[in-house]
């Protein structure tokens, strides 16, 4: 019998009201096995100031005014996510001031949340699990967006010590991840960190069926294996290589690539390929829904690349090709383990991010194989099952409370 449970989760990542994401599915596992769900995320910048509270998917959710934090400068999101934490509290304070909570579960980013945290600790007396999705400020200095040792270097590692000596608990992404956490923070016991992946919950398997109209209509060759990139398309994923290999294959009609998203390398690529009118690739910015989903499905691999990243990172892109039983082809830099594990289950091929000839030699062994795709991609689908879905990550937390 499941004793319920009143859980605080605290996110900017909460999306907007209709929409759903890997966090929007976690909290719903968890209404799902009996507990009561209280939720603070935030609101657009530029809608009314202070906190709103409203029910959705079984949950309360309270969203805060937070200032510019997307598609703003990067003094302004800081700015932004320096105050954030009090403006939570004082809408906790407002909304939920009746309640007790028993867990409290938030994930980075951001860092600078860490007052809160101990704040709430102190005065629910709950245990705080912290899921690490983004590790700062290392990740800022391999983007170069400050040095190490620098004032801003300093803040944030203050914050990252903090919030990581207050959480009772810490939630990596996969096995490297939490053994740089440990490696790297000598003063955290290593009983507190463990494996708690992305995860989702996923929908009923995908009867793929050729839809060569989605095709059509956007002019993908409807005989050519599609490499698909979707999502955000930052300076971390290394997509001068992308372009770089669009360049190599010219002259190789069994590959087309559709790569879409927002991100800081948007205009880039979108000037890249325009600028050599390449014929073996879509660049999106954005599609409706539906189209987005006829053009996964109909995908026949999916592409993850990771690049200057010195600590470990997992994207969240890989759930979606697994769900859909893709195969994987990774370009990731050394750091990472997500090309180990998709290789180690034989759901797909990785490669180290740069080394050009290796990743065309995969490009081709997909275009040119289509059973072992469809091989690859089952065992994806079975891997998705196995250790990414929410049931897995809401076990992974609740076992510290049952016990």
């Amino acid at each position: 019998m499941v004793i319920q449970k009143k859980i605080l989760f605290i996110s900017i990542a909460w999306p907007k009201r209709g929409q759903a994401n890997l966090y929007t599915d976690l909290m719903e596992e968890f209404v799902a096995q009996g507990h009561d769900v209280f939720v603070v995320g935030t609101k657009d910048a530029d809608l009314k100031m202070g906190s709103d509270l409203s029910k959705e998917r079984g949950m309360k959710v309270v969203r805060v005014a937070s200032g510019q934090i997307r598609k703003a400068s990067y003094l302004r999101k800081i700015r932004s996510l320096i105050v954030l934490g009090t403006k939570m509290k004082k809408a906790i304070n407002k909304h939920y001031s009746q309640y007790n909570f028993d867990l409290i579960i938030g994930p980075t980013p951001p860092i600078t949340l860490s007052y809160l945290y101990k704040s709430l600790k102190k005065k629910y007396n709950s245990p705080f699990y912290l899921l690490l999705k983004d590790i700062w400020p290392q990740g800022s200095v391999d983007l170069k967006v400050f040095r190490k040792y620098s004032l801003p270097w300093f803040f944030f590692r203050s914050h990252e010590k903090r919030i990581y000596k207050e959480a009772d608990f810490i939630g990596c992404m996969s096995p490297k991840g939490a053994k740089y956490v440990i490696s790297n923070n000598g003063y955290i016991e290593p009983s507190k960190v463990e494996v708690c992946p992305n995860s989702i919950r996923p929908k009923e398997k995908h009867v793929v069926i050729a839809n060569n109209d989605i095709r059509q209509k956007y002019n993908i060759p409807s005989d050519a294996c599609v490499f698909l990139f979707s999502g955000n398309l930052g300076i971390g994923h290394g997509l001068h290589f992308i372009v770089d290999t669009l360049k190599k294959l010219l002259d190789y009609p069994k590959a087309y690539f559709v790569i879409g998203g927002s991100g800081t390398q948007y205009n880039y690529l979108e000037n890249e390929l325009n600028k050599l009118q390449l014929k073996n690739a879509l660049l999106y910015s954005w599609l409706p829904r539906e189209d987005y989903e006829q053009i996964l499905q109909t995908s026949d691999v999916g592409l993850i690349f990771l690049y200057r990243y010195t600590s470990p990172q997992f994207p969240s892109r890989l759930l979606s090709y697994l769900e859909y039983a893709k195969p994987v082809l990774c370009a990731v830099n050394k750091e990472t383990d997500i090309g180990e594990i998709v290789t180690d289950y034989g759901c797909g091929r990785s490669v180290i991010h740069g080394e050009m000839a290796d990743f065309i030699k995969e490009i081709k062994f997909f275009s040119e194989n289509s059973d072992e795709r469809e091989q690859m991609g089952e065992k994806g689908r079975q891997l998705l099952l196995e250790r990414y879905t929410v049931k897995h990550s809401y076990d992974i937390i609740m076992k510290h409370l049952n016990a």
